[in-house]
Protein backbone atom coordinates (compact mmCIF):
# COMPACT_ATOMS: atom_id res chain seq x y z
CA UNK A 1 0.00 0.00 0.00
CA UNK A 2 1.31 3.17 -0.81
CA UNK A 3 -0.11 6.89 -0.08
CA UNK A 4 -1.49 9.01 -3.64
CA UNK A 5 -0.33 12.21 -4.46
CA UNK A 6 -3.70 13.56 -3.15
CA UNK A 7 -2.75 11.60 0.25
CA UNK A 8 0.59 12.96 -0.13
CA UNK A 9 -1.09 16.62 -0.84
CA UNK A 10 -3.17 15.80 2.47
CA UNK A 11 -0.34 15.12 4.77
CA UNK A 12 1.97 17.98 3.92
CA UNK A 13 -1.54 20.31 4.31
CA UNK A 14 -2.14 18.51 7.83
CA UNK A 15 1.55 18.91 8.84
CA UNK A 16 0.93 22.28 8.09
CA UNK A 17 -2.00 23.19 10.23
CA UNK A 18 -0.26 21.71 12.94
CA UNK A 19 2.69 23.51 12.68
CA UNK A 20 0.52 27.08 12.49
CA UNK A 21 -1.40 25.70 15.33
CA UNK A 22 1.65 26.01 16.92
CA UNK A 23 2.81 29.17 16.44
CA UNK A 24 0.25 31.22 16.36
CA UNK A 25 -1.68 29.46 19.22
CA UNK A 26 -5.00 28.50 16.82
CA UNK A 27 -7.25 26.23 17.58
CA UNK A 28 -8.94 25.91 14.73
CA UNK A 29 -5.26 25.20 12.91
CA UNK A 30 -5.28 22.14 15.47
CA UNK A 31 -8.53 20.90 14.58
CA UNK A 32 -7.85 21.53 10.59
CA UNK A 33 -5.08 18.96 11.42
CA UNK A 34 -6.63 16.61 13.34
CA UNK A 35 -9.40 15.98 10.70
CA UNK A 36 -6.45 15.61 7.98
CA UNK A 37 -5.22 12.87 10.01
CA UNK A 38 -8.33 11.30 11.08
CA UNK A 39 -9.28 11.28 6.86
CA UNK A 40 -5.73 9.48 6.31
CA UNK A 41 -6.18 6.76 8.56
CA UNK A 42 -9.60 6.04 7.23
CA UNK A 43 -8.31 5.72 3.90
CA UNK A 44 -5.20 3.47 5.06
CA UNK A 45 -8.06 1.52 6.90
CA UNK A 46 -10.20 1.19 4.07
CA UNK A 47 -7.63 0.09 1.55
CA UNK A 48 -6.00 -2.13 4.11
CA UNK A 49 -9.14 -3.81 4.63
CA UNK A 50 -10.09 -4.14 0.98
CA UNK A 51 -10.11 -7.90 -0.54
CA UNK A 52 -10.24 -8.92 -3.72
CA UNK A 53 -11.28 -12.68 -4.57
CA UNK A 54 -11.42 -12.70 -8.31
CA UNK A 55 -10.71 -14.99 -11.16
CA UNK A 56 -9.09 -13.30 -13.98
CA UNK A 57 -8.92 -15.01 -17.76
CA UNK A 58 -7.48 -13.49 -20.49
CA UNK A 59 -8.05 -14.91 -24.32
CA UNK A 60 -6.79 -13.76 -27.25
CA UNK A 61 -8.57 -13.71 -30.52
CA UNK A 62 -8.36 -14.42 -32.79
CA UNK A 63 -6.25 -17.48 -31.29
CA UNK A 64 -4.03 -17.06 -33.88
CA UNK A 65 -2.48 -13.99 -34.82
CA UNK A 66 -0.97 -12.62 -37.73
CA UNK A 67 1.13 -9.36 -39.09
CA UNK A 68 -1.21 -6.56 -39.80
CA UNK A 69 -4.38 -8.00 -39.01
CA UNK A 70 -6.98 -6.98 -36.17
CA UNK A 71 -6.62 -8.55 -33.02
CA UNK A 72 -7.71 -7.98 -29.51
CA UNK A 73 -7.50 -9.39 -25.98
CA UNK A 74 -10.67 -10.26 -23.88
CA UNK A 75 -9.89 -10.30 -20.30
CA UNK A 76 -13.24 -11.32 -18.28
CA UNK A 77 -12.50 -10.93 -14.18
CA UNK A 78 -15.57 -13.07 -11.95
CA UNK A 79 -16.26 -11.19 -8.52
CA UNK A 80 -16.24 -14.41 -6.07
CA UNK A 81 -16.36 -12.31 -2.63
CA UNK A 82 -19.55 -11.80 -0.95
CA UNK A 83 -19.16 -8.38 -1.38
CA UNK A 84 -18.75 -5.76 -4.28
CA UNK A 85 -15.14 -4.60 -5.29
CA UNK A 86 -13.83 -1.25 -4.95
CA UNK A 87 -13.53 0.62 -8.26
CA UNK A 88 -10.15 -0.79 -9.78
CA UNK A 89 -7.49 0.34 -11.73
CA UNK A 90 -6.48 -2.04 -14.33
CA UNK A 91 -3.30 -2.22 -16.06
CA UNK A 92 -2.36 -4.93 -18.29
CA UNK A 93 1.39 -4.36 -20.12
CA UNK A 94 1.57 -5.34 -23.72
CA UNK A 95 5.45 -5.32 -24.95
CA UNK A 96 6.54 -2.84 -27.44
CA UNK A 97 3.00 -0.84 -26.33
CA UNK A 98 1.86 1.32 -23.73
CA UNK A 99 -0.70 -1.62 -23.13
CA UNK A 100 -4.12 -1.29 -21.67
CA UNK A 101 -4.69 1.29 -18.75
CA UNK A 102 -8.79 2.05 -17.88
CA UNK A 103 -10.83 2.14 -14.57
CA UNK A 104 -13.43 -0.99 -13.44
CA UNK A 105 -16.54 0.10 -11.66
CA UNK A 106 -17.22 -2.43 -9.32
CA UNK A 107 -18.30 -5.71 -9.87
CA UNK A 108 -21.60 -7.36 -7.41
CA UNK A 109 -20.86 -10.62 -5.85
CA UNK A 110 -20.65 -13.54 -8.01
CA UNK A 111 -21.03 -11.01 -10.99
CA UNK A 112 -17.96 -10.45 -13.80
CA UNK A 113 -17.04 -7.62 -16.27
CA UNK A 114 -15.37 -7.83 -19.58
CA UNK A 115 -12.75 -5.78 -21.39
CA UNK A 116 -11.35 -5.74 -24.54
CA UNK A 117 -8.43 -4.24 -25.38
CA UNK A 118 -6.65 -4.34 -29.09
CA UNK A 119 -3.24 -5.95 -30.08
CA UNK A 120 -0.13 -4.31 -31.38
CA UNK A 121 0.49 -6.92 -34.54
CA UNK A 122 2.92 -4.99 -36.50
CA UNK A 123 6.12 -7.34 -36.51
CA UNK A 124 5.86 -10.84 -36.47
CA UNK A 125 7.42 -13.23 -33.39
CA UNK A 126 6.89 -13.27 -29.97
CA UNK A 127 4.77 -10.77 -28.02
CA UNK A 128 4.60 -10.69 -24.69
CA UNK A 129 1.11 -9.58 -22.84
CA UNK A 130 1.28 -8.95 -19.06
CA UNK A 131 1.49 -8.93 -16.25
CA UNK A 132 -2.04 -7.82 -15.04
CA UNK A 133 -2.43 -5.78 -12.36
CA UNK A 134 -5.05 -4.47 -10.63
CA UNK A 135 -4.90 -0.93 -8.24
CA UNK A 136 -7.80 -0.26 -5.56
CA UNK A 137 -7.66 2.53 -3.59
CA UNK A 138 -10.24 4.37 -1.05
CA UNK A 139 -13.16 6.48 -2.36
CA UNK A 140 -11.00 9.57 -1.76
CA UNK A 141 -7.80 8.24 -3.45
CA UNK A 142 -5.89 8.87 -1.28
CA UNK A 143 -4.14 5.22 -0.56
CA UNK A 144 -3.65 3.18 -3.23
CA UNK A 145 -2.69 -0.68 -3.09
CA UNK A 146 -1.47 -2.91 -6.15
CA UNK A 147 -2.50 -6.66 -6.81
CA UNK A 148 -0.70 -8.65 -9.38
CA UNK A 149 -3.80 -10.55 -11.00
CA UNK A 150 -1.81 -12.54 -13.67
CA UNK A 151 1.28 -13.02 -14.51
CA UNK A 152 2.79 -12.57 -18.33
CA UNK A 153 2.08 -14.63 -21.07
CA UNK A 154 4.00 -14.93 -24.64
CA UNK A 155 1.65 -15.02 -27.66
CA UNK A 156 3.25 -15.20 -31.08
CA UNK A 157 2.35 -13.24 -34.25
CA UNK A 158 2.60 -15.37 -37.73
CA UNK A 159 3.57 -14.10 -40.86
CA UNK A 160 1.52 -12.71 -43.16
CA UNK A 161 -0.98 -14.88 -45.34
CA UNK A 162 -1.51 -13.68 -49.18
CA UNK A 163 -3.52 -15.69 -50.81
CA UNK A 164 -2.14 -16.47 -54.26
CA UNK A 165 -5.06 -19.07 -55.36
CA UNK A 166 -4.58 -22.22 -56.00
CA UNK A 167 -1.04 -23.72 -57.13
CA UNK A 168 -1.25 -27.36 -59.02
CA UNK A 169 2.29 -28.72 -58.79
CA UNK A 170 3.10 -30.49 -62.30
CA UNK A 171 4.33 -33.94 -61.97
CA UNK A 172 7.32 -35.98 -62.43
CA UNK A 173 9.51 -38.44 -60.86
CA UNK A 174 10.30 -38.09 -57.24
CA UNK A 175 11.17 -40.92 -54.97
CA UNK A 176 10.04 -38.63 -51.85
CA UNK A 177 6.48 -38.58 -53.39
CA UNK A 178 3.84 -38.80 -50.42
CA UNK A 179 2.34 -42.19 -52.89
CA UNK A 180 5.04 -44.06 -51.15
CA UNK A 181 4.72 -42.65 -47.80
CA UNK A 182 1.22 -42.99 -46.55
CA UNK A 183 -1.13 -45.30 -47.12
CA UNK A 184 -3.87 -45.50 -50.11
CA UNK A 185 -6.50 -43.00 -49.43
CA UNK A 186 -9.81 -42.77 -50.80
CA UNK A 187 -10.01 -40.82 -54.05
CA UNK A 188 -12.36 -38.37 -52.83
CA UNK A 189 -9.84 -37.54 -49.79
CA UNK A 190 -12.60 -37.68 -47.36
CA UNK A 191 -10.65 -40.14 -44.89
CA UNK A 192 -10.92 -38.99 -41.06
CA UNK A 193 -7.26 -38.60 -39.63
CA UNK A 194 -7.95 -36.57 -36.15
CA UNK A 195 -9.58 -33.16 -34.58
CA UNK A 196 -7.65 -29.79 -34.66
CA UNK A 197 -8.46 -26.65 -33.79
CA UNK A 198 -10.81 -24.44 -35.83
CA UNK A 199 -8.73 -21.91 -37.98
CA UNK A 200 -10.36 -19.04 -40.11
CA UNK A 201 -10.96 -20.54 -43.34
CA UNK A 202 -12.47 -23.99 -42.25
CA UNK A 203 -15.55 -24.88 -44.31
CA UNK A 204 -18.27 -25.42 -41.30
CA UNK A 205 -18.99 -28.32 -42.58
CA UNK A 206 -15.93 -30.11 -41.11
CA UNK A 207 -16.75 -29.09 -37.51
CA UNK A 208 -17.30 -31.52 -35.39
CA UNK A 209 -20.02 -30.16 -33.04
CA UNK A 210 -20.36 -32.50 -30.51
CA UNK A 211 -16.49 -32.46 -30.12
CA UNK A 212 -16.70 -28.72 -30.03
CA UNK A 213 -19.52 -28.55 -27.41
CA UNK A 214 -17.62 -31.05 -25.37
CA UNK A 215 -13.85 -29.01 -25.08
CA UNK A 216 -15.81 -25.68 -25.43
CA UNK A 217 -14.30 -24.48 -28.81
CA UNK A 218 -14.57 -25.23 -32.34
CA UNK A 219 -12.74 -28.41 -33.80
CA UNK A 220 -12.61 -29.65 -37.10
CA UNK A 221 -12.06 -32.79 -39.17
CA UNK A 222 -8.58 -33.39 -39.78
CA UNK A 223 -8.62 -35.48 -42.63
CA UNK A 224 -5.47 -36.56 -45.47
CA UNK A 225 -5.85 -36.00 -48.49
CA UNK A 226 -4.43 -38.16 -51.86
CA UNK A 227 -1.26 -35.78 -53.21
CA UNK A 228 -0.82 -36.14 -56.84
CA UNK A 229 2.25 -33.43 -57.32
CA UNK A 230 4.69 -31.95 -55.04
CA UNK A 231 5.25 -28.06 -54.34
CA UNK A 232 8.79 -27.58 -52.97
CA UNK A 233 9.41 -24.16 -51.15
CA UNK A 234 13.13 -22.86 -50.36
CA UNK A 235 13.19 -19.56 -48.12
CA UNK A 236 16.70 -18.28 -48.68
CA UNK A 237 17.75 -16.63 -45.46
CA UNK A 238 21.14 -15.02 -46.03
CA UNK A 239 21.59 -11.86 -44.19
CA UNK A 240 23.11 -9.79 -47.06
CA UNK A 241 20.39 -10.43 -49.34
CA UNK A 242 17.54 -8.53 -47.55
CA UNK A 243 16.84 -5.14 -44.99
CA UNK A 244 14.64 -5.99 -42.49
CA UNK A 245 11.40 -5.17 -44.62
CA UNK A 246 12.60 -7.43 -46.76
CA UNK A 247 12.83 -10.35 -45.21
CA UNK A 248 9.23 -10.19 -43.39
CA UNK A 249 8.24 -10.01 -47.38
CA UNK A 250 10.13 -13.58 -47.95
CA UNK A 251 9.11 -15.32 -45.12
CA UNK A 252 4.93 -14.17 -45.54
CA UNK A 253 5.99 -15.28 -49.27
CA UNK A 254 7.21 -18.44 -48.31
CA UNK A 255 4.15 -19.16 -46.39
CA UNK A 256 2.02 -18.21 -49.13
CA UNK A 257 3.63 -20.26 -51.65
CA UNK A 258 2.90 -23.15 -49.08
CA UNK A 259 -0.69 -22.38 -48.58
CA UNK A 260 -1.27 -22.16 -52.52
CA UNK A 261 0.12 -25.33 -52.35
CA UNK A 262 -2.10 -27.04 -50.22
CA UNK A 263 -5.12 -26.00 -51.79
CA UNK A 264 -4.10 -27.43 -55.17
CA UNK A 265 -3.82 -30.90 -52.99
CA UNK A 266 -0.23 -31.58 -53.77
CA UNK A 267 2.40 -32.61 -51.39
CA UNK A 268 4.29 -30.18 -49.90
CA UNK A 269 7.82 -29.85 -48.93
CA UNK A 270 9.68 -27.08 -47.67
CA UNK A 271 13.24 -26.06 -46.76
CA UNK A 272 15.45 -23.11 -46.36
CA UNK A 273 19.11 -22.21 -47.42
CA UNK A 274 20.36 -22.77 -43.98
CA UNK A 275 19.05 -25.91 -43.57
CA UNK A 276 20.23 -29.48 -44.63
CA UNK A 277 17.06 -31.31 -44.39
CA UNK A 278 13.65 -30.46 -45.63
CA UNK A 279 10.18 -30.99 -44.35
CA UNK A 280 7.50 -32.91 -45.68
CA UNK A 281 3.87 -31.55 -44.94
CA UNK A 282 1.21 -34.40 -45.46
CA UNK A 283 -1.81 -32.91 -42.77
CA UNK A 284 -2.77 -29.59 -41.96
CA UNK A 285 -1.06 -29.93 -38.62
CA UNK A 286 2.05 -30.32 -40.38
CA UNK A 287 1.54 -27.12 -42.05
CA UNK A 288 0.36 -25.34 -39.19
CA UNK A 289 3.60 -26.51 -37.78
CA UNK A 290 5.90 -24.68 -40.39
CA UNK A 291 3.37 -21.92 -39.90
CA UNK A 292 4.30 -21.94 -36.18
CA UNK A 293 8.39 -21.90 -37.47
CA UNK A 294 8.55 -19.11 -39.51
CA UNK A 295 6.85 -16.83 -37.08
CA UNK A 296 9.81 -16.71 -35.09
CA UNK A 297 13.09 -17.65 -38.46
CA UNK A 298 15.80 -15.23 -39.02
CA UNK A 299 18.15 -14.45 -41.26
CA UNK A 300 21.56 -15.99 -40.64
CA UNK A 301 25.36 -15.37 -42.14
CA UNK A 302 25.37 -19.18 -42.41
CA UNK A 303 23.39 -20.22 -45.41
CA UNK A 304 23.91 -20.61 -49.09
CA UNK A 305 21.21 -20.75 -51.47
CA UNK A 306 22.70 -22.41 -54.37
CA UNK A 307 24.17 -25.31 -52.23
CA UNK A 308 21.35 -25.82 -51.11
CA UNK A 309 19.86 -25.89 -54.90
CA UNK A 310 22.67 -28.20 -55.72
CA UNK A 311 21.52 -30.38 -52.74
CA UNK A 312 17.70 -30.42 -53.31
CA UNK A 313 18.22 -31.81 -57.04
CA UNK A 314 20.06 -34.10 -55.90
CA UNK A 315 17.10 -35.69 -53.70
CA UNK A 316 14.24 -35.71 -55.93
CA UNK A 317 12.85 -34.46 -59.73
CA UNK A 318 10.00 -33.31 -60.73
CA UNK A 319 7.23 -30.98 -59.45
CA UNK A 320 7.37 -27.47 -58.83
CA UNK A 321 10.20 -25.63 -57.28
CA UNK A 322 9.33 -22.06 -55.67
CA UNK A 323 12.48 -19.91 -54.85
CA UNK A 324 12.00 -16.89 -52.26
CA UNK A 325 15.29 -14.74 -52.09
CA UNK A 326 15.91 -11.62 -51.76
CA UNK A 327 18.88 -9.50 -53.31
CA UNK A 328 19.88 -11.76 -56.90
CA UNK A 329 23.51 -13.18 -56.37
CA UNK A 330 26.00 -13.44 -59.81
CA UNK A 331 25.44 -16.97 -59.42
CA UNK A 332 21.47 -17.27 -58.90
CA UNK A 333 20.74 -16.73 -62.48
CA UNK A 334 23.08 -20.10 -63.18
CA UNK A 335 21.90 -22.64 -60.19
CA UNK A 336 18.30 -21.89 -61.13
CA UNK A 337 19.02 -23.12 -64.97
CA UNK A 338 20.44 -26.39 -63.43
CA UNK A 339 17.25 -26.77 -60.94
CA UNK A 340 15.10 -26.65 -64.15
CA UNK A 341 16.97 -29.99 -64.73
CA UNK A 342 15.29 -31.69 -61.46
CA UNK A 343 12.46 -30.10 -61.57
CA UNK A 344 9.15 -29.36 -63.85
CA UNK A 345 8.38 -26.12 -63.03
CA UNK A 346 10.73 -23.42 -61.16
CA UNK A 347 9.64 -20.35 -59.56
CA UNK A 348 11.12 -17.20 -58.55
CA UNK A 349 9.80 -14.94 -55.92
CA UNK A 350 12.38 -11.87 -55.38
CA UNK A 351 11.81 -9.66 -52.13
CA UNK A 352 13.95 -6.86 -52.55
CA UNK A 353 14.22 -4.82 -55.66
CA UNK A 354 15.94 -4.54 -57.99
CA UNK A 355 14.55 -7.32 -59.86
CA UNK A 356 17.97 -7.87 -62.20
CA UNK A 357 17.36 -8.43 -66.08
CA UNK A 358 19.45 -11.72 -65.96
CA UNK A 359 16.15 -13.37 -64.63
CA UNK A 360 13.18 -11.80 -66.55
CA UNK A 361 10.50 -14.60 -65.17
CA UNK A 362 10.67 -13.85 -61.57
CA UNK A 363 8.28 -12.35 -59.38
CA UNK A 364 8.99 -9.28 -57.56
CA UNK A 365 7.58 -8.83 -54.10
CA UNK A 366 9.07 -5.32 -53.27
CA UNK A 367 6.21 -4.45 -51.14
CA UNK A 368 4.99 -2.00 -53.75
CA UNK A 369 3.73 -3.70 -56.70
CA UNK A 370 0.64 -6.01 -56.45
CA UNK A 371 2.27 -9.26 -55.31
CA UNK A 372 -1.05 -11.23 -55.82
CA UNK A 373 -1.58 -10.06 -59.09
CA UNK A 374 2.26 -10.64 -60.23
CA UNK A 375 2.07 -14.33 -59.10
CA UNK A 376 -0.91 -14.98 -61.07
CA UNK A 377 0.59 -13.44 -64.43
CA UNK A 378 3.87 -15.86 -63.83
CA UNK A 379 1.28 -18.67 -63.10
CA UNK A 380 -0.55 -18.00 -66.44
CA UNK A 381 2.78 -17.64 -68.41
CA UNK A 382 3.64 -20.72 -67.29
CA UNK A 383 0.72 -22.31 -67.63
CA UNK A 384 1.21 -21.08 -71.62
CA UNK A 385 4.53 -22.18 -71.87
CA UNK A 386 3.40 -25.77 -70.99
CA UNK A 387 0.50 -26.33 -72.99
CA UNK A 388 2.89 -24.91 -75.91
CA UNK A 389 4.92 -27.92 -75.92
CA UNK A 390 8.08 -27.49 -73.76
CA UNK A 391 9.79 -30.14 -72.50
CA UNK A 392 9.51 -31.20 -68.94
CA UNK A 393 11.92 -33.80 -67.34
CA UNK A 394 11.42 -37.23 -67.85
CA UNK A 395 9.84 -39.42 -65.34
Amino acid sequence: MRPTRAGIGLTIVGIGCLVVGRVFGTTEMYFLAAMCLVTIVAAVVYTASARLDLTVSRVANPTRLRVGTPARIDLTLHNQASRKTPVLQVQDNVQNSTGASLLLASITPNDEARIAYRLPTRRRGQLTVGPLDLTLGDPLGLTSSTVRASDHVGLLVHPTLVDLGVLHATAGHDPTADQQQIRALASGGDEFFALRPYVVGDELRRVNWRASARTGELVVRQEERPRTGRVTVVLDRRREIYDEDGFERAVSAALSALHAGWRGDDALRFLTSASSGFTDIRSRGELDAVDEQLASIDTTPDASLVRTLDELGRVGRGGTLIVVTGLASAELPGALDVARRSFGLVHTIVCQSPLPDTMPGAVLHDGVNDFPSAWQTAQHRAAGIRSGGEAVPSR
